[in-house]
């Protein structure tokens, strides 16, 4: 990486830094938050003030987002989704080209589901495909499965909710005990797989997607044809796993 495209980077980390930060931050919190020299953080700090970019409260010495670039200059900014989309499509391609399947990106939607964000359908005659406004239950997925199963036992229990729940088809798993069993399995193992439990004919693989403090945000999934996933099971788990934790790492994450 050259000098200049690291300096283009280090401007876009302290954008997305100041971004995140509601009450602003000063210079030894963007120093600290991006592990970054403090000269080098100051002038940049400085750059954005002059370019209106950014401004500075003279009485508590923190750097804040100008208001008018936070609200439309970018749309991760006002809607973290479109970043995590745009971060996530060259990962999902990447995923669909490796596997030879389905890429989806699902994020928790409302009323005990998870939606779709985003897709990579594989260029296949015979593939799995999903409309990406169909609500996606959290019980019988192995999106909903990965969302819930990365968040303290207390708020999986509350998402997942009291039951019952339906069969959507002869496979379904309906009763709560055992989802909840099964979601300690997902977040020990760090991945879960669904077999025609959704859709008859179609199998789930999915990853948590964490962000940079730690919280999952999103689960990347296969959407297989389950004959194929049966002869390329274990190729197909490594490659979410991995291309989760790449897109997990392209969002600050440690992991």
């Amino acid at each position: 990486m050259t000098e200049t495209v690291r300096s283009a980077a280090r401007v876009l980390d302290l954008v997305e830094f100041l971004a995140t930060a509601e009450s602003g931050a000063t210079l030894s919190e963007a120093t600290g938050g991006l592990a970054a020299p403090k000269s080098s953080t100051l002038m940049l700090l400085r750059t954005l003030v002059q370019r209106g970019y950014a401004y500075r409260d003279v009485t508590s010495d923190r750097y804040h987002l100008s208001d008018h670039f936070r609200s439309g200059a970018f749309g991760w900014v006002a809607d973290p989704l479109s970043r995590l989309v745009a971060l996530g499509r060259p990962v999902m391609e990447s995923l669909s080209e490796a596997i030879g399947e389905t890429a989806t990106l699902g994020v928790m939607g409302e009323d005990g589901h998870a939606r779709l964000a985003t897709k990579v359908v594989a260029d296949l005659d015979v593939r799995y495909d999903t409309d990406l406004t169909r609500p996606i239950p959290l019980y019988c997925t192995a999106i909903g499965r990965t969302l819930l199963a990365h968040r303290p036992a207390e708020a999986r229990a509350a998402l997942l909710g009291p039951g019952p729940f339906k069969a959507i088809t002869p496979y379904t798993i309906t009763d709560r005990g055992k989802i909840l069993g099964l979601l300690e399995d997902v977040q020990r193992q760090g991945f879960a797989i669904v077999m025609e439990e959704f859709a008859l004919g179609g199998t789930g693989v999915a990853a948590p997607v964490f962000d940079a403090t730690g919280a999952i945000v999103a689960a990347l999934n296969a959407g297989c044809v389950t004959n194929r996933f049966q002869e390329k099971r274990e190729q197909v788990v490594a490659a979410v796993k991995r291309h989760a934790a790449n897109l997990s790492r392209s969002l600050g994450a440690a992991r």
